[in-house]
């Protein structure tokens, strides 16, 4: 394919991000990371660095989960540790559904690519300011899990 196509499209997708993200006044954050390779190795994990300031209002917190069409499952359990500011740890654990039993995927997006965003904590508020991490591991039991394209999270605001 050629590179100057794939640059223009890149650009184009973080251009309508970027134009979404000023749209929505809520969002505190959101970021994707991408697994290299589409190999989510047991021990590699994904690490989001929050900064909390709002310690009053309630907040949802959302996965966002990307896979292709060469997933061999159809969900994705994870472990998700919250690191809080004072250095308390909570460790979560999450089952993504990612298809139907048919094996029909349920995420959104045409072509090999699939997203899928999940309702994690509804109507929560922060106890402390200051930074949390938000650590995913995958939990498939899976030395390398092929097929998980990119792992997210969102935090808005209600």
């Amino acid at each position: 394919m050629d590179i100057k196509f794939l640059t223009l499209k890149k650009l184009l997708f973080l251009s309508a991000i970027a134009f979404l993200i000023s749209c929505e006044p809520n969002l505190v954050y959101e970021k994707n990371d991408s697994i290299q390779d589409e190999k989510w190795h047991y021990r590699d994990k994904v690490e989001f660095k929050v900064e909390i300031t709002d310690t009053v209002n309630m907040h949802n917190i959302h996965i966002n989960v990307r896979n292709s069409v060469d997933y061999n499952y159809m969900n994705l359990y994870m472990f998700l540790n919250t690191e809080f500011p004072d250095g308390r740890i909570v460790r979560d654990t999450l089952e993504c559904i990612l298809a139907d039993r048919r094996g029909e995927w349920l995420g959104d997006g045409f072509g090999r690519i699939k997203s899928h965003q999940f309702l994690f904590r509804e109507n929560t508020f922060f106890p402390q300011k200051g930074e949390y991490i938000f650590r995913f591991e995958q939990a498939m039991r899976e030395e390398v899990l092929e097929g998980i394209t990119d792992i997210g999270i969102r935090i808005e605001r209600k």
